[in-house]
């Protein structure tokens, strides 16, 4: 397992997806890139919104349930930085405070060991997810060329294919209008990536290192004697400054979180009926699509989970340590902290749900009733018109 990473490290990614948004870290100002990525975003919306109303129909049924994943998902991306950029100064004094807590983990050895290996996963972890997102939307974004040339050399037919279904108000069956609604089409794709993988990554970093300082909290709680009891009321405190920590996290990716949940379910429900029912070409494309949003959610669940599991941890701390041969003003301090952490730190979907490993089955039941009654009623083309 390679070294802890000095904090900078971690947020670099980061930092750099944050510039390239329009949301520089700590810049109170939001540059006029992020508001022009957010109307290239929003027009692209409105232009599968159209496209999406104008084929409803029982025939287009499964065409409909092939554009419902990238649609959802630029809706979902579009609200999520917007509640981000709201958000951006809480989160850049959130992850100020985390980088100095961070700081002084680094300097003690025993710390370190606690933390090194979730911190170094979540490093690892935040850099593969990058890449499958990226691996993703260049699926997306050049497979129509491809198409193209295909149809060209092997059926001998010029068929003008975009990568996302939009309804605009011109003829795209020539060069010169499919390449300008191709261009932009693939601009939208990269900045919808580059929004949403910025504020998954905002969210793993941050709730993994709340996790971390609550481990430390519990170490430092179990590790207490009757010599060493003098250091509660600053455990105490710090374990105070942890919780409020986690309630601005909460604060920042309730909202993100309830997105998340809602749109989540549809995406892999929509996802997997085209596995099943959609041709082989689509196949790919829908495999990776299906793989980056399971990941997304499950990651999303993980930490969820960790953050409930780490807080919960201290009230065991306080049970483990020497509370026996302590002062009685001490013991009561000691029941104190075991009975709040009996109602352990969660992050939520807007108070509607916890995030956690409970959160993601239902999520995939959810899918899996909507795919169930997706098949039950579906009727392939063929077979409703020989009926």
């Amino acid at each position: 397992m390679e070294n802890i990473p000095p904090y900078e490290e971690v947020l670099k990614q980061i930092k750099i997806n944050l510039w390239l948004a329009g949301i520089p870290y700590g810049d109170p100002k939001m540059k006029f890139r992020y508001y022009l990525g957010n109307l290239q975003l929003l027009v692209m919306i409105i232009c599968e919104i159209s496209f999406f109303v104008s084929r409803i129909s029982a025939e287009n049924f499964l065409e409909l349930t092939q554009l419902a994943p990238c649609l959802g998902t630029g809706i979902l991306t579009y609200l999520k930085i917007v509640v981000i950029a709201r958000k951006r100064m809480k989160i850049y004094e959130l992850s100020e405070c985390l980088g100095k807590l961070y700081e002084n983990i680094l300097k003690d050895d025993n710390k370190r060991r606690l933390v090194k290996k979730n911190l170094v996963l979540v490093n690892f972890l935040m850099k593969y997810y990058f890449v499958l997102n990226l691996i993703l939307i260049s699926v997306y974004n050049f497979v129509s060329p491809v198409i193209i040339m295909y149809d060209y050399f092997v059926n001998n037919q010029l068929i003008f294919t975009l990568p996302y279904a939009v309804l605009v108000p011109f003829s795209t069956d020539a060069w010169i209008p499919w390449s300008a609604v191709y261009i932009y089409s693939i601009i939208c794709g990269f900045v919808c990536v580059l929004f949403f993988t910025t504020v998954d990554g905002l969210y793993f970093v941050l709730t993994s290192h709340v996790c971390a300082n609550f481990s430390v909290i519990s170490d430092m709680i179990e590790r207490l004697d009757e010599n060493s009891v003098d250091r509660l009321p600053d455990i105490v405190k710090e374990h105070q400054y942890i919780l409020k920590l986690g309630e601005d996290l909460e604060d920042i990716f309730t909202a993100p979180n309830l997105f998340n949940v809602l749109v989540g379910s549809l995406e892999i429900c929509a996802l997997g009926f085209n596995l099943t029912n959609g041709s082989w070409e689509k196949i790919p494309g829908c495999l990776l699509f299906l793989l980056s949003v399971l990941l997304q959610i499950l990651m999303m669940s993980v930490f969820g989970e960790n953050m409930i599991r780490e807080s919960t941890n201290i009230g065991d701390a306080a049970f483990l340590c020497k509370w026996y041969k302590m002062d009685e003003k001490s013991k009561k301090t000691i029941m104190t902290i075991m009975i709040r952490s009996k109602k352990p730190q969660r992050l939520t979907a807007y108070k509607f749900s916890s995030i956690s490993y409970a959160s993601f089955t239902k999520i995939i039941s959810t899918s899996w009733s909507y795919f169930t009654i997706l098949k039950t009623v579906y009727t392939p083309p063929e077979l409703s018109g020989s009926q």
